[in-house]
């Protein structure tokens, strides 16, 4: 028999087909039952469109929508109950006619905070909360630490691709296909990363040398913001991190201003590592950036990893083999899981 654990997983699966194109909102599924079969299922799909509930409604074949009044909604957070991008959808729940919900757990944004459930019971809808809390609330952390006073450190990623000698970059190539390390499965999964953080960053050296685009452009979503650490602005307007309209952020220590897109911020180039990804750390939580992907090179990489932030790594070994260049890091922290792409593998570390 499924139960309400079943059901409330099935909206974790479905919420989080929104990840990477929902922030600054969180990640939400919805399942309408009737009888122990979903009539209906839907998940908030991009950040300011219709959320879960609605797309669940809309889901429904016109033949059931007569056993709305005897189905149950499942959802893995507090249903909205003001007006913001879209109506409340406490509203909606009570106007279809559902006599019981099933909540993950509450939203922590002071607009709702128990008022979505309020309206519900209100209206005289049974409501049931705490349905696999912990992992409702661990799937969207995230979005709870905006309403945290204690959410002053963001999320930390690290990727590089390596050959199996342990090079991962030289300091000139021959041609652009001799700067290739990693198939074009694993070309997909980094793509895949990048919208499912705020942000990528580099380091001067990268945009200099390799001169990233920095989108996802092998895979759908938002296009993240670029961060570039560049000291005394040594990289050119031309470059191609600068060429989208999307959001630009580059540390650097001689000025503080807005030009269109791209946002300068002076910064203190401490050389200890702690002290200077410390000050950036904070930087980026004022400017509404959680999460980073860190693809930088191998100074801004091994910078990182002694700043004792928490991070994690995403590795990838490649068959090349390249007998010389600039050594890859050792990664820190325990491995998490590895599995391979094609010819390439991938190794997650956490720490």
């Amino acid at each position: 028999m499924i139960s309400n654990l079943d059901y409330m997983q099935r909206c974790l699966f479905l919420a989080g087909l929104g990840k990477g194109n929902v922030f600054s909102n969180p990640m939400v599924g919805c399942v309408i039952v009737h009888d122990g079969n979903i009539i209906g299922e839907g998940f908030h799909q991009v950040f300011g469109s219709a959320h879960a509930e609605v797309n669940a409604f809309n889901a429904i074949d016109s033949s059931n929508l007569k056993y709305l009044s005897k189905s149950i909604l499942y959802v893995n957070l507090e249903p909205c109950c003001h007006f913001g991008k879209t109506p409340p959808c406490t509203e909606l729940i009570i106007e279809k006619g559902i006599k019981k919900v099933v909540i993950g757990t509450l939203d922590p944004n002071p607009k709702v905070a128990g008022k979505g459930v309020k309206a519900l019971q209100d209206a005289g809808i049974q409501v049931i909360i705490g349905i696999c809390e912990k992992e409702c609330l661990e799937f969207n952390k995230l979005f709870f630490e905006q309403f945290n006073q204690r959410a002053t450190t963001i999320k930390f990623s690290l990727k590089w691709a390596e050959s199996s000698d342990g090079f991962m970059g030289k300091e000139k190539y021959p041609s652009a296909k001799d700067r290739e390390l990693s198939n074009a499965l694993v070309k997909r999964f980094v793509h895949k990363l990048r919208t499912e953080n705020d942000a990528i960053l580099i380091g001067k050296n990268t945009a200099l040398i390799d001169d990233p685009i920095l989108d996802n452009r092998f895979w759908f979503g938002k296009v993240p913001t670029a961060i570039l650490i560049d000291k005394r602005l040594e990289v050119s307007k031309d470059a191609k991190v600068f060429k989208s309209e999307r959001r630009v952020i580059v540390f650097n220590e001689l000025k503080d201003s807005l030009e269109d897109n791209i946002e300068y911020f002076k910064t203190e180039f401490n050389s200890d590592s702690e002290i200077f990804w410390q000050g950036l750390n904070i930087k980026l939580v004022a400017a509404g950036i959680q999460s980073v992907l860190i693809e930088g090179g191998s100074k801004t990489l091994h910078s990182f990893l002694n700043s004792g932030l928490q991070l994690e790594i995403y590795r990838i070994i490649t068959p090349n083999l390249w007998e010389d260049g600039i050594k890859a890091p050792v990664p820190q922290g325990a491995l998490r899981s590895a599995y391979n792409l094609g010819d390439n593998r991938i190794e997650i570390y956490s720490s």
